[in-house]
């Protein structure tokens, strides 16, 4: 439940962590924030990426219903700093776009491993999968040098990830659930935030407590810039680079909602 709520406010309600700063903490020099943390009391927000500030819930709250009290928050803070909610979470299919958004969630935050699709030197297309772990609403991926997709990530930075349903789990094996991305990789240092990463990655799968002192083997860190979901037939969404989802019909027209 606490990796849903970190995933859903980090991916889709990024705008709004900064305000609840900035208004609850009465902090006019925050820029931009992360949720790290929550419990019943408070969330802690890692803010213009140095700072780490917990801020108050305004009454002990459960997280079955933490979603609505960060709602209620965020109204708050919108209304008393002046900034106006985007256009289209006033329509009503918002809450629609909601529910898919934390479907897309919770079916990615369950995978150990990506499929990687990136593109050789010669332009050649090729295809891999590596670990993978989604914390604290980042996504991350443990590479090798010895893998093909190192190369081609350093070379030319060309990236999709595919996360796709188990065949085992299906029910019609040609309209498996699946999302993919493309994506923008980032190869990450070894420092604290390094072995804090590590830590969580180990947890899932037992042989990174070996590789992870390697040092031909490197964390990357992904942004997902936008995609498409599929859960069905006639159940295709397409996943903007604002997280604004939009349903595809059979005939290829996109129905969704714009800001204007």
């Amino acid at each position: 439940m606490k990796d849903r709520i970190l995933n859903h406010m980090n991916e889709d309600h990024n705008d709004v962590l900064a305000l609840y700063v900035r208004y609850f903490n009465k902090r006019d020099d925050v820029k931009e924030a992360r949720l790290i943390d929550v419990n019943e009391e408070e969330m802690t927000l890692h803010v213009n990426g140095n700072e780490d500030v917990k801020v108050k819930f305004t009454k002990r709250t459960e997280f079955e219903h933490m979603h609505l009290e960060m709602v209620k928050m965020a109204k708050i803070a919108r209304k008393e700093l002046g900034i106006p909610a985007p256009e289209r979470y006033k329509d009503k299919s918002h809450l629609q776009e909601e529910e898919i958004k934390i479907e897309i969630n919770d079916f990615i935050r369950k995978f150990k491993s990506v499929i990687l699709g990136t593109v050789t030197e010669d332009g050649e297309p090729n295809v891999t999968y590596a670990p993978f772990l989604r914390f604290r609403g980042d996504d991350y991926i443990f590479i090798s040098t010895t893998g093909d997709h190192f190369d081609n990530l350093k070379n030319n930075g060309k990236l999709e990830v595919l996360f796709i349903e188990d065949e085992e789990k299906s029910k019609m094996i040609s309209a498996r659930t699946r999302v993919r991305y493309k994506a923008v990789a980032e190869f990450l240092e070894r420092n604290a935030q390094f072995e804090e990463i590590m830590d969580e990655f180990q947890q899932k799968d037992s042989l990174i407590k070996m590789t992870r002192t390697m040092k031909d083997f490197y964390l990357v860190k992904l942004k997902l810039i936008k995609g498409r979901y599929i859960k069905g037939i006639g159940k295709a969404y397409d996943i903007a680079e604002n997280g604004e989802i939009k349903h595809i019909t059979q005939d290829g027209h996109v129905y969704g909602h714009k800001e204007k």
